[in-house]
């Protein structure tokens, strides 16, 4: 009996202590296509990766980037010999040095993981 009143007493006390944490949830709004359905991230995957100016290995470097940047995807191309490049604001990246996200938090966490 003695046992029993001091679980429940225990449940109570731990009940009432969860219950009274009032945690505030803090939402990035800085990028206002971070959820926008319609957008894509990328998340750079090698060392370091040239942008080029056109969807093709033989294009001129248009410039570079690092591993852990976060790139809105502006548009996706098949290329020569079915790969497949991604068109962002520095230029165009292979698949294969990018991983793809369907909204920036989900990037973030990505890129923080690397």
């Amino acid at each position: 009996m003695r046992k029993s009143v001091l679980v429940c007493l225990a449940a109570a006390l731990f009940v009432l202590t969860a219950c009274r944490r009032e945690r505030a949830i803090e939402f990035d709004d800085s990028n206002p296509l971070a959820l926008a359905p319609d957008v894509s991230w990328a998340v750079v995957v090698e060392p370091y990766a040239a942008f080029r100016t056109a969807a093709e290995w033989n294009a001129e470097s248009g410039g570079h980037c690092r591993k852990g940047d976060i790139l809105q995807i502006l548009g996706k191309d098949f290329g020569e010999e079915q790969t497949v490049w991604y068109r962002f604001e520095g230029g165009w990246l292979p698949e294969t040095a990018v991983a793809v996200y369907n909204n920036r938090f989900r990037a973030k966490t990505a890129a923080d993981a690397l």
